[in-house]
């Protein structure tokens, strides 16, 4: 019979492509020698495409003696529920209209095999991504060939299998070929043995340290003495202390490095040619080396009969030496200076250290700064009185390095500022007169004991002329504590005439032979006016005397003769702070500026910047006519807020 078109859903056959003429489509007829009853199947008629290869199919075409074309047999259907009746017609594609432009669709291929009788539902594609085989399961579950839920950190797959989970492999990383070759290498050197080099000296282990210690040999140690780099006791006596004592070599460092300017040239080249380190770095060790050194020092001394305490006693002396030379080179104007002194007095008197040659080194060193803090110090309660005028030496000083300590010519200087210390009272008391009787005689005794002074170095030695600076100084600093402003006229102590008084510099002759000018000098009450071409008139306090601007101007001419390269440079600070308090004329004052920029050039020591602001605002003064205040240069410094060391 006649069973019309079949639905493809079953035949399992694609439909025709549109525009595919209808006698292209095969004509289905039933094999007579079918075993089954419901089985069915299709034949082409003879209107097919007789082009197509019919090796394409799978489907094996026989012809009977009728040579009528017999459908192979088909194998029944599971589904024995199936009936013909219940096909139903495929709704007809619509006929897309030609004029619309579109090329016809190629006609697709009949599938090999089978027909499907419910054919397969055609994929969609969607966003997800097939996921692979995992290779991230546990070990155990890849032997077992299981699926492994990938629980941390065991598997429960294994847990409920009652399996012993073996974990998981570790994460790799893809690395490129440098990569694992750097690895390799680090793997390879971090197989080697480990050693470990311990720093040769105990303090100094990194870069920073090496830097700070080259500054100290090659420069800080240089301009500390007078003896020159073959006679130098900051490197043959500290710095050999320093290599048994760490925190005696922390001390050296750490004022090595306070010393560093680093804003100089010398700095700016140390920086540029060290390219391990940096200013931060330089600076943070500093601080270290400081901390570590005053650790150090407040560990207790221990017992006086344990042989180490004997021992420790020249390298705590070192440490605070250090700590005293970095007040001067940091320029601490809070008095910091006098704290080391004192413990410095102190500890000497109850245990000095074994070692002569040291103790020698460390008392001309420490007295020295101890008497020039006189010329600073202002008297209060407060701030103890350091130096005494009876200081006599544990032993004698020899060879003397420094000029005044040895040789006794600071114990003058004890004794004038004990007389400045009196006159300064009975100026706050208004007595009258505020020099007294006393004070005249003991100055009359001084004066003729600077007088007889004479210093003691070899031929050549610039020491000789610092000490004829020295001694001239000294005068001065005597001739202006004498002289207060608030005294009416001269004494008659330096008035008189004097035939036998010596020269008190090279360049001087004795006082009575020069012709005394009038002693009606220019005052502040000067009322010619000046030239338009010509400098401001010199104000001079009341009855000012020639005899000071001679002493001023002998000085400043030593001061001008060393070279500024000259190791002597270390002892001119002092001399620059007396005689600059008595420049009166501006001349003088810029030759004493041009010293004291000299003397900072040379040992980088910013203490001397503060010396500087001390005088320029003493200068202020004799500007404005304020000659209490003038003369008064330690309470000039206190109202100022500084209180430093001038050595």
């Amino acid at each position: 019979m006649d069973t019309g078109q079949l639905s493809p859903i079953s035949t399992e056959l694609e439909m025709p492509p549109v525009g595919v003429a209808a006698s292209s489509v095969p004509t289905m007829i039933h094999s007579a020698t079918s075993s089954c009853a419901e089985s069915w199947s299709t034949s082409y008629s003879d209107g097919a495409d007789p082009s197509e290869d019919t090796d394409e199919h799978d489907v094996s075409w026989e012809k009977n003696s009728d040579d009528v074309l017999t459908v192979p047999k088909i194998e029944p259907l599971e589904d024995d529920g199936f009936h013909m009746d219940e096909v139903k017609e495929a709704p007809r594609t619509p006929i897309p209209d030609p004029k619309d432009g579109t090329a016809p669709q190629a006609k697709m291929k009949r599938p090999r095999g089978r027909p499907r009788k419910h054919p397969l539902t055609p994929q969609v594609a969607t966003n997800k991504v097939a996921k692979g085989r995992s290779k991230t399961g546990c070990i155990t579950c890849r032997k077992r060939k299981k699926k492994c839920d990938e629980a941390k950190p065991r598997c429960l797959n294994c847990e409920k299998n009652a399996v012993v989970c073996e974990g998981y492999h570790e994460k790799t990383i893809w690395k490129s070929g440098k990569e694992r070759h750097e690895e390799e290498e680090r793997q390879r050197r971090q197989a080697l043995p480990h050693i470990t080099l311990q720093p040769i000296f105990q303090g100094v282990e990194t870069p920073e340290d090496m830097v700070f210690l080259n500054h100290y040999i090659s420069h800080l140690s240089g301009v500390l003495t007078v003896e020159g780099q073959y006679k130098n006791a900051f490197k043959d006596m500290l710095l050999q202390m320093a290599v048994e004592h760490r925190g005696l070599m922390h001390s050296i460092l750490s004022v090595a490095s306070r010393h560093i300017d680093y804003d100089t040239p010398y700095g700016i080249k140390m920086l540029g040619s060290n390219p391990k380190i940096t200013l931060t770095s330089l600076l943070n060790r500093s601080q270290f080396h400081h901390n570590a050194a005053m650790e150090k020092l407040c560990e207790p001394v221990g017992n006086e009969n344990d042989p180490k305490h004997k021992t420790s006693l020249s390298p705590r002396y070192g440490q605070m030496l250090c700590l005293l030379l970095q007040t001067l080179a940091e320029g601490n104007p809070n008095g910091e200076h006098r704290v080391h002194l004192q413990a410095y007095k102190n500890l000497i008197q109850q245990s000095p250290p074994p070692d002569n040659a040291f103790l020698i080194f460390i008392t001309e060193f420490f007295q020295y700064r101890v008497f020039a803090d006189e010329l600073i110090r202002y008297p209060d309660i407060r701030t103890p009185r350091l130096a005494t005028e009876d200081w006599e030496p544990w032993l004698e000083i020899q060879p003397a390095r420094l000029i005044g300590v040895a040789d006794g010519l600071f114990h003058y200087l004890a004794q004038i500022t004990t007389i400045r210390n009196a006159i300064r009272t009975n100026m706050a008391a208004e007595v009258d007169p505020v020099v007294d009787y006393t004070s005249l005689y003991r100055a009359a005794e001084i004066d003729s004991a600077i007088r007889e002074w004479t210093p003691h170095w070899p031929p050549g030695d610039s020491r000789d002329r610092v000490g004829l600076l020295y001694k001239q100084m000294m005068w001065v600093y005597l001739f202006r504590t004498i002289y207060p402003p608030s005294s009416s006229s001269p004494s008659a102590l330096f008035t008189q005439p004097a035939p036998s008084i010596i020269p008190l510099s090279p360049t001087s002759q004795p006082h009575s032979a020069r012709t005394p000018p009038s002693t009606e000098r220019p005052t502040s009450s000067h009322t010619t006016p000046p030239r338009a071409d010509s400098p401001p008139p010199i104000r001079y306090p009341p009855h000012h005397d020639h005899r000071i601007t001679l002493a001023v101007d002998e000085s400043l001419t030593i001061l001008d003769s060393f070279k500024t390269s000259d190791p002597v440079q270390t002892l001119l600070l002092v001399p620059c702070l007396v005689i600059g308090c008595a420049c009166f004329a501006p001349a003088q004052r810029e030759r004493v500026r041009t010293a004291v920029r000299t003397v900072r050039g040379y040992t980088g020591l910013r203490n001397c910047d503060r010396v500087a602001e001390v005088l320029e605002e003493v200068w202020r003064l004799m500007e404005r006519g304020d000659w209490a205040r003038v003369w008064d240069w330690q309470g000039v410094a206190r109202s100022m807020g500084l209180d430093f060391s001038c050595a």
